[in-house]
């Protein structure tokens, strides 16, 4: 009887630890994965937006030279044609 305690105490004492033991490298690794799949994520997120922006406001300044003609100027002059229309 005295055999089967040692061992009962001894398989649990092996299972407790390792278990221990196993969470704490899974829990490494998952933040080691998480850390640099979030910092990717959040970098190219940050560069896509950035070339969206910097796209708009250089095809907003391609369009406003090509049309400039068409604004009425500061002076109280009105258009030419009074509508502005942008579909090109």
């Amino acid at each position: 009887m005295f055999k089967r305690i040692i061992w009962i105490a001894a398989g649990f004492g092996a299972g407790l630890s390792s278990s221990f033991w196993m969470k704490r490298m899974v829990k490494k690794r998952a933040a080691d994965y998480t850390t640099s799949v979030a910092t990717n994520f959040i970098e190219n997120s940050v560069k896509a937006t950035k070339s969206t922006i910097s796209g708009v406001a250089d095809e907003s300044k391609r369009i406003a030279v090509k049309y400039q003609d068409r604004l009425p100027s500061r002076a109280g002059k009105k258009a030419q044609n009074g509508v502005l229309i942008l579909n090109d």
